[in-house]
């Protein structure tokens, strides 16, 4: 028997994960401004879809977004990807500070509800 909410999960890739990450943290007021390419900053442009922004990031191994929050002037978040393990360990590391930490883990709750149980 097949669970809806389990097939749900399990179809649920880095790359799609990622965008929907992105899409509930700009829903939240954060804004990705900034992809590490591995050597260096590089500008998120502002007609860049989560897609768009998830396509680039996957371009290197050990990617790093920052952003900026839109409804508190000055703070900022980081987040580093690290792509080859499960889709929700993609999220390998983020800033905690000014909100930015619990932004990310409840955009993860909304991909993966049970985070940050293991799935």
């Amino acid at each position: 028997m097949n669970n809806s909410s389990t097939s749900t999960a399990q179809a649920v890739t880095e790359h799609s994960g990622l965008v929907a990450v992105l899409t509930d943290l700009q829903r939240q007021g954060w804004r990705a401004f900034e992809l590490w390419d591995g050597e260096a900053w590089e500008p998120i442009h502002a007609i860049w879809s989560a897609d768009d922004i998830a396509k680039h990031a996957a371009e290197t191994d050990l990617a790093k977004l920052r952003f900026l929050s839109e409804n508190t002037a000055g703070h900022e978040g980081v987040m580093l990807l690290v792509w080859g393990n499960s889709p929700i360990k993609l999220i390998a590391d983020m800033t905690m500070a000014n909100g930015f930490g619990e932004a990310v883990e409840l955009a993860q709750r909304s991909v993966w509800p049970h985070h940050p149980e293991k799935v």
